[in-house]
């Protein structure tokens, strides 16, 4: 089982190390360009469309991983095909807002057909277990919380790919935590899955950490968070505790905190929640350090530390796990306030 793993990884992993440049020179020979201005931090045209490598390099991980485990394409085809389709259609949305930007609704429509694919296709939370109360069943709003959550991390790491290296590298370590914690579980499929999205952030980061020779672009952070999504769905499915279902949440803390924090700031000065601004975590960093490498590497250190607590509640039951995750909430909640970042003056 080690060994398919580690083939999954590197098949992933190879296959973007590979893609990458060829996708480059595409790029730079269609004149697909991030120019620089505005809330941008780069100085420079940059070649985007990175994503495109990513999402390849994946489902050439995928390959091997369903090949690893017996039965699988068949247990899963059908969510298999609908996450093929959902991520085609949200890769083919990013490269249309690469080339030419499109306005927030019309993207979020996008994202919503992309996610109602995959919900259709039996991506669904549709029950979970309660300490001292028993099994609840969501019903339609599991439905609902379903598509808030993919639509929502879609847009998190979206919004998180700011900085060189820093959407990759965080969708990387959040991956390898939900990797972890499917192992622990014996979730097959999840783990695969996972560490083959690992391996493909993994072959992209070398073109993309600072300084970076290519950017990611829409493709790649809108296809990383609804990778993500779709994988923490299964996570969700297959663990039916309450505080199991937090796993995938605290491992992916730093995007969800920082989209969090977005809207909360942009309600609170009255604007747009779809208004872009240049006050986002990783900005406030940047203006604090003035070293982009050194707050990329801070919040892949933060990451790593919400991926440690996620898979520490693995352990936890009962009422321990729900004074664990209470102290895990105020322990953030100082962290942000301290630092500055609910300051929305």
């Amino acid at each position: 089982m080690i060994r398919d793993y580690l083939a999954t990884f590197c098949v992933s992993g190879a296959a973007a190390l590979v893609l990458t440049p060829i996708v480059r020179a595409i790029a730079i020979g269609l004149g697909i360009v991030d120019k620089p201005g505005g809330r941008k931090v780069h100085r420079g045209n940059m070649p985007t469309m990175g994503g495109v490598a990513i999402a390849v390099a994946f489902f050439a991980g995928t390959l091997v991983a369903f090949h690893a485990i017996p039965g699988a394409m068949d247990r899963f085809s059908l969510k298999y095909a609908g996450f093929c389709v959902g991520a085609s259609i949200v890769v083919i949305l990013g490269v249309i807002d690469d080339i030419k930007p499109l306005r927030a609704r019309p993207k979020l429509f996008v994202q919503v057909i992309a996610a109602a694919i995959l919900v259709a296709c039996g991506f669904v939370v549709e029950e979970f277990t309660v300490p001292f109360v028993g099994k609840v069943s969501l019903g339609f709003l599991g439905v609902i919380f379903t598509l808030i959550w993919i639509i929502g991390i879609t847009n998190a790491i979206n919004l998180l790919d700011g900085l060189d290296g820093l959407a990759a590298g965080v969708s990387a370590i959040s991956s390898f935590f939900i990797f972890l914690s499917a192992i622990d579980q014996h979730e097959y499929v999840v783990a695969f899955l996972a560490f083959a999205l690992v391996g493909a952030c993994a072959g992209f980061l070398p073109y993309n950490f600072y300084p970076a020779r290519i950017f990611m672009g829409n493709p790649g952070s809108m296809f990383l968070g609804f990778a993500l999504s779709a994988i923490s769905v299964v996570s969700f499915q297959k663990s039916k505790t309450i505080i199991t279902l937090f796993v995938p949440v605290i491992a992916l803390g730093v995007p969800i905190i920082d989209t969090t924090l977005a809207i909360v700031r942009r309600l609170a000065k009255k604007k747009h929640i779809f208004q872009a601004d240049k006050e986002h975590i990783h900005h406030k960093l940047l203006f604090r350090e003035e070293s982009q490498r050194r707050v990329v590497l801070s919040l892949y250190f933060l990451s790593t530390c919400f991926g440690m607590i996620a898979l520490s509640f693995r352990g936890i039951k009962g009422v321990y796990a729900i004074a664990a995750l209470v102290i895990v909430v105020v322990v953030t909640y100082r962290w942000m306030k301290d630092s500055g970042f609910l300051d929305f003056k």
